[in-house]
């Protein structure tokens, strides 16, 4: 059976938090890889305020079907109130990488 490959997203408040959550998914081996783009400025609305912050990206590589543990294991260790955790199917890439990260996730 084929897993549908998956791009994540999510943002953090600092390094160490990006680093603490990509330990945890790979310990987990929910995921095959997580890039983490630093201190990035992310403007946005929260509670009708415009707010400024420097945040950490997360690209988080693994499949549809872990996607459920990734969202759980995120929200119990995610510094934030409503963390931002989107996926998107990635519909074409590389064979070897796309199996690479199906054969990576248990």
């Amino acid at each position: 059976m084929t897993q549908q490959p998956q791009l994540i997203l999510c943002t953090t408040d600092s390094s160490d938090s990006a680093k603490q959550l990509a330990r945890s998914l790979l310990e987990k081996k929910l995921v095959a890889c997580v890039n983490i783009v630093p201190n990035m400025t992310s403007i946005y609305s929260w509670q009708g305020e415009l707010h400024e912050d420097h945040e950490w990206l997360l690209l988080i590589k693994s499949t549809a079907e872990r996607f459920s543990d990734i969202k759980s294991t995120i929200s119990a260790i995610h510094p934030y109130d409503s963390p931002e955790l989107i996926s998107i199917n990635i519909e074409d890439g590389l064979p070897d990488y796309l199996t690479w990260i199906q054969d990576s996730v248990k």
